[in-house]
């Protein structure tokens, strides 16, 4: 089913452009999802990293991890929130295994919208991981909605731009090598999908447009495919998936100043054909962990090489979605991931 197969949206010209990317749910049952995963509900002693962990669609993947033992360390802004959801991680966890008191649950402060608290935290993020002998998943969900009111860092970056991209490229980057220290690296991108073919890549900062809904997903969806085709040819021993959450309910509308059209259309959108953040959370931990039975894969394989046509992209279901053209041409590529490190002043050794 499409956007185009709903009388009431099929009227919206933008919805016509949309493919079947998952964001009409396709019901994915719990038990199925256990039964796929039954072999890797045990993740006692495995280390996970949560950006944007303390709300939303972040928190509750972060549960969904902790539940099953994992070591959880989620990163933001707020403190108070962080400590709330470690309470509660802390809780699920013992009601899964009682009397297993050796699960590491820690918060740690940065600003995403900042590429110097970006480079700091994911430094720090590095040696500590290091230290513990790797990290196993890395999920990354800080991010915003465009409401059309330009913002800018104090670094002078729209900011939405910093937060999606400029971030998530040099967490990403940086924490490669302890990645690459695990059993075998997952790498969790949540973020909009690349659903408009042709993207205005000469001007990503926005610079006299409206930094609205439709300009951001336009332009973050296509370059988080890009960062998937990249990160995975260029660094095969770790697995990086770029997941499409479609209308997931959250608070995010309401915590983002987003206009009345978008904060109570969405809303009204989520509630009718979306899904909650906890089921959705449930599908993030499904990809994230049916890599486990390819850990043995030999590194470098071009088995394990991502193609335009064999990308880890992921609809809101969990099924697999193919990049669209335009980003996927070589030179689009190139293009995207020279302004990455040139904006940021990371490269990948």
């Amino acid at each position: 089913m499409t956007f185009s197969s709903i009388p009431l949206l099929s009227s919206i010209p933008l919805l016509d452009r949309v493919p079947d990317l998952g964001l009409l749910h396709q019901r994915v049952s719990s038990d199925t999802i256990q039964k796929e995963n039954a072999s890797c509900s045990d993740l006692k002693g495995r280390n996970v990293l949560v950006t944007g962990g303390t709300s939303g669609i972040g928190a509750a993947i972060a549960l969904s991890f902790a539940k099953r033992g994992a070591n959880l360390h989620i990163a933001g802004r707020n403190a108070d929130a962080a400590s709330q959801l470690l309470s509660k991680a802390k809780s699920l966890c013992l009601e899964s295994w009682p009397g297993y008191n050796d699960q590491v649950l820690q918060f740690h402060s940065f600003d995403a919208s900042l590429i110097s608290d970006n480079k700091r935290f994911a430094n720090e993020m590095r040696i500590l991981f290091e230290e513990k002998g790797g990290l196993d998943f890395l999920v990354m969900t800080q991010g915003g909605i465009g409401n059309g009111q330009r913002k800018e860092t104090s670094e002078g970056h729209e900011w939405l731009l910093a937060l999606h991209d400029f971030s998530r490229y040099i967490v990403a980057a940086t924490l490669l090598p302890i990645l690459k220290l695990a059993r075998r690296g997952v790498v969790i991108d949540v973020l909009s999908a690349g659903v408009w073919n042709k993207f205005d890549d000469e001007n990503l900062e926005l610079v006299g447009k409206s930094p609205d809904f439709y300009h951001v997903a336009s332009r973050d969806g296509p370059i988080h495919d890009i960062m998937a085709l990249e990160f995975n040819q260029r660094c095969p021993e770790v697995i990086y998936n770029h997941l499409y959450p479609g209308p997931t309910q959250t608070d995010l509308t309401s915590t983002n100043n987003t206009g009345f059209i978008i904060k109570y259309g969405f809303a009204a959108t989520t509630r009718i054909i979306g899904q909650s953040a906890e089921r959705f959370a449930e599908i993030a931990y499904n990809v994230a962990t049916k890599w486990e039975a390819s850990r043995g894969e030999r590194p470098g394989d071009a088995s394990n090489n991502a193609t335009d046509e064999d990308c880890r992209t992921w609809g809101a279901s969990g099924e697999k979605v193919k990049v669209r053209e335009y980003p996927s041409r070589a030179e689009v590529r190139a293009k995207i991931w020279k302004w990455l490190e040139t904006a940021t002043g990371v490269t990948i050794a």
